[in-house]
């Protein structure tokens, strides 16, 4: 009796997305089981870092396999998400800094 195949990423954008993805689950965890303050900040601004990762590489994937394809729809559609994505996770990367030196506006959090 044989153990059944795992599908893994085939390519390095699948290898990142995949372990953004992963450090995501654990982000959710430790701000899941910490108390308000600083550690609870800036574990919530990395898993938020890594998620916008995990969605860049899951829809610059999409992308590029409709690129190849030559469906237009889905070149555009994916187009429009990884640009949103694209855009939103250097500005989270810049707020994750700013918690990590200790600068953090009153109400700033990682979630809105």
């Amino acid at each position: 009796m044989s153990l059944p195949a795992i599908a893994l990423p085939a390519s390095p954008l699948g290898w990142i997305g995949a372990a953004a993805a992963a450090l995501v689950a654990i982000a959710w965890l430790v701000v899941s089981f910490l108390g308000e303050g600083r550690p609870r900040q800036v574990a919530a601004r990395i898993g938020t870092n890594a998620l916008y990762l995990a969605l860049l590489c899951f829809f610059l994937n999409l992308l590029l396999r409709a690129h190849a394809e030559g469906r237009m729809a889905g070149v555009v559609g994916f187009g429009v998400l990884v640009a949103l994505f694209g855009i939103g996770l250097p500005v989270s990367l810049a707020k994750t800094i700013g918690a990590l030196r200790g600068r953090a506006a009153s109400g700033d959090s990682a979630t809105n």
